[in-house]
C-alpha cells in the first residue's frame, strides 16, 4: 500500500476536506496505540471510547494524517497539522476501502458461516498461497470496520484475495459485499453464534445467505451439502458443492478413522487421503472445504495432501498442549452452543489415560434461548462422559444445574476464576485432559494462563 494512497486518491473521493497534506500513507490504523510513523489514523466513536481522544496520541507517534469528524474539527484547533475533515469517519473509511478495492482486477473469496470461519480460511490460505501472491484477511478483521483495513491492504503484487466476513446483524454481509465486491463465496455452516440478533436458525441462515445473493452470476459458490440450511439457500448457478453425507456433491469426502488424538484421516473422492493433524468431524469438514476451493483453482491433488498434512491448529481454537503429562485443550476463542458440544465430542472421543476435565465459561449473544442452550450443553457433558465439570459466568450455572440433574458427581460453578484456578491445580493430575471453552468476553484463556503458572 505504501506509496499509493496518497492525497490525489483521497482527494478523488470528494469525502470532506484534506488539510496540510500532500504525501502518501504507509499504512491506515484505527487504534491509536498501533500508529507508526507515515500511517493515517481514522479516529473513530465507539460505544465506550472515542477515538477523537488520541488525536493528539497519534500525531505524537508519527500519524502522517488524522481522519476526523466535522463536530471535533471545529471544537478543536487544527493548527498546521494533517486533517482530513468528514461528516463521518467510519464511512468515510468504508468509501475509501470500496473506491481502493476497485482498482484491482483479482478473484476475491469471500467466507463466513457460524462456525469454523477462521480455521476454514487459515487452511484455504494455506492451499491458495503455494499458487497466488495471496492477500488475506488477518486476525478478526472481518465486521464493518475491519474488512475495511483489510480491503486498505490490497497491492497490485496480489493476484488472489480471500476474505472473512462476520456479522451479527442483517444486512451486515450484503453491506462488506458492497464494498468487497467477491466473485466466490462460502458458508461454512448454520448455527446458534448471535442468535441474540437473528431470533431463529432460519434467522442465522437468512443473514449468512445474502453471501450467495451477492455474487455475481458469472462467480462460484462453495456448498457445504451436509448443512440442512445451506442446502435450502438461493445459490447462483455455478457452485462447487462438498460433503461426507452426499456422494454426489463434487467433492465427496470420508472419514476413514481416527487417530489416538482424534486426528482425523480423510478419503477425498475415493482416491485421494489426507491425515490432519487438528482434531475432530468439524476440522474435517473445514479440511473438505478447503480442498474443494483448491481442486476448483486447480492447486494439485499432491500440493493440497501436502498443505493440510501439515497444517496445525489456529491459536485458541482447540490447541493441545502439555503442562506436564496433563493435556490441555485451549478452544477459548470463542463459543457457541454448536461449537460447544462439538468440542465436548471431540474431547469425548480422544484416548485419554486420565479423566476428561471440562472448564466452560458463559456463551453470549444468545438472547432468549440462553438458558435452553446452556441447560444443553450440561446435558451433553454427562451424555459425552466428560469426568469433572467446572463452569465460571452466571449463565453457565444452568449447566452446572443440568449435569447434576442428569447424575454427574463432580459439576462444580465458580463466580470467582482465582478461586476456579485454585480448585483446579488441586483437582487436576498429570494423566488428566483439560478442555477449556467460553466465549471471547468470558476471557477463559486466564484459566489457562492461571493453570501454568
Amino acid at each position: 500500500m505504501a506509496n499509493l494512497i496518497d492525497a490525489n486518491f483521497i482527494r478523488n473521493l470528494k469525502s470532506g476536506t484534506l488539510v496540510n497534506f500532500d504525501t502518501h500513507l504507509a499504512g491506515i490504523c484505527i487504534d491509536s496505540r498501533k500508529v507508526e510513523k507515515g500511517t493515517l489514523f481514522v479516529a473513530l466513536k465507539g460505544d465506550n471510547v472515542d477515538g477523537h481522544l488520541f488525536v493528539k496520541d497519534a500525531l505524537n507517534k508519527g500519524a502522517a494524517l488524522c481522519l476526523v469528524s466535522e463536530k471535533w474539527a471545529k471544537e478543536n484547533n487544527i493548527n498546521s497539522n494533517p486533517f482530513w475533515i468528514v461528516k463521518s469517519p467510519e464511512k468515510t473509511l468504508q468509501l475509501m476501502a470500496a473506491e481502493w478495492r476497485n482498482q484491482f482486477d483479482l478473484p476475491i473469496l469471500a467466507i463466513t458461516g457460524t462456525n469454523g470461519k477462521t480455521t476454514t480460511r487459515a487452511m484455504i490460505e494455506a492451499i491458495l498461497k503455494t499458487k497466488f501472491n495471496l492477500h488475506s484477511t488477518t486476525g478478526n478483521l472481518n465486521n464493518q470496520l475491519g474488512l475495511p483495513l483489510t480491503l486498505l491492504k490490497l497491492n497490485k503484487n496480489h493476484n488472489f484475495s480471500l476474505i472473512e466476513m462476520g456479522t451479527n446483524h442483517f444486512g451486515e454481509i450484503k453491506f462488506l459485499c458492497e464494498l468487497a465486491e467477491p466473485s466466490a463465496g462460502l458458508i461454512t455452516n448454520i448455527g446458534y453464534g448471535h442468535i441474540e440478533f437473528f431470533d431463529t436458525l432460519d434467522g442465522v441462515s437468512k443473514a449468512k445467505e445474502e453471501l450467495f445473493l451477492s455474487i455475481p452470476r458469472n462467480g462460484i459458490s462453495f456448498v457445504n451439502m451436509d448443512d440442512p440450511f445451506i442446502r435450502e439457500m438461493t445459490i447462483p448457478d455455478n457452485k462447487v458443492s462438498y460433503g461426507f453425507n452426499s456422494t454426489k456433491a463434487d467433492v465427496y469426502g470420508k472419514i476413514i478413522s481416527y487417530t489416538d488424538e482424534c486426528y482425523p484421516l480423510l478419503e477425498i473422492n475415493n482416491k485421494l487421503k489426507i491425515q490432519l493433524k487438528i482434531p475432530g468431524e468439524v476440522t474435517a469438514l473445514n479440511a473438505l472445504a478447503a480442498i474443494s476451493v483448491g481442486l476448483h483453482y486447480r492447486i494439485p491433488d499432491f500440493i493440497i495432501k501436502e498443505t493440510l498434512e501439515n497444517f496445525t491448529a489456529v491459536k485458541q481454537r482447540f490447541v493441545i498442549s502439555n503442562i506436564g503429562t496433563c493435556k490441555i485443550i485451549d478452544d477459548t476463542y470463542n463459543a457457541n452452543p454448536d461449537s460447544t458440544i462439538t468440542a465436548l465430542n471431540t474431547l469425548s472421543l480422544m484416548k485419554v489415560q486420565g479423566r476428561r476435565i471440562f472448564v466452560f465459561g458463559d456463551m453470549l449473544e444468545l438472547g432468549k434461548s440462553a438458558e435452553e442452550v446452556h441447560a444443553k450443553v450440561g446435558k451433553s457433558a454427562v451424555e459425552l462422559g466428560i469426568d469433572i465439570f467446572y463452569a465460571f459466568g452466571p449463565l453457565s450455572i444452568v449447566s452446572i444445574k443440568e449435569a447434576k440433574y442428569k447424575g454427574m458427581k463432580h459439576a462444580f460453578h465458580f463466580t470467582d476464576k482465582t478461586e476456579l484456578i485454585n480448585a483446579l491445580k488441586y483437582e487436576v493430575n498429570s494423566s488428566d485432559t483439560l478442555l477449556v471453552k467460553g466465549s471471547r468476553g468470558t476471557h477463559m484463556e486466564e484459566i489457562i494462563k492461571g493453570i501454568r503458572n
